[in-house]
């Protein structure tokens, strides 16, 4: 696997719009991301909500800050996404798909989890990528 890298959201940024971004910027079409350190807010998770395949899903919203505890996924171009996974994620705005795991820890020691939908770095997050097509 190829060398790691770092992108910063800083405060207030959206994480997928930064993340996007980044990745056009070095030209990838095929990412790893193998975590995040931080915290966000206002976070929308999705999870199935059927048995049905694909299933519909529903969204989770996670008002004010959230501690990242676990983030994981993959990035590709978007004809190379599943198309299963096209009826669930129906965006067709970004030229990449971002499908991303994600769980985070709010008030209380609560904690969500499910597919990352969107949100917004609250002080900071670190996420860390690994480019599956860059030659070594």
């Amino acid at each position: 696997m190829g060398r790691l890298y770092e992108v910063t959201v800083e405060k207030d940024e959206n994480v997928k719009e930064k993340i996007t971004q980044y990745i056009l910027e070095q030209g990838w079409e095929d990412v790893y991301i193998s975590g995040a350190v931080g915290s966000v807010r206002n976070v929308k998770l999705t999870n199935p909500v059927s048995a049905e395949f694909p299933p519909r899903v529903g969204t989770t919203e996670c008002a004010g800050p959230c501690e990242v505890v676990a983030f994981t996924g993959e990035v590709m171009k978007r004809e190379r996404m599943d198309p299963v996974l096209e009826k669930i994620y129906p965006d067709k705005t970004c030229p990449l798909f971002i499908h991303v795991h994600a769980s985070v820890g709010v008030a209380g020691s609560h904690m969500y989890g499910g597919g990352f939908h969107d949100g917004y770095a609250f002080r900071k997050l670190r996420v860390f990528l690994q480019p599956l097509d860059e030659q070594e």
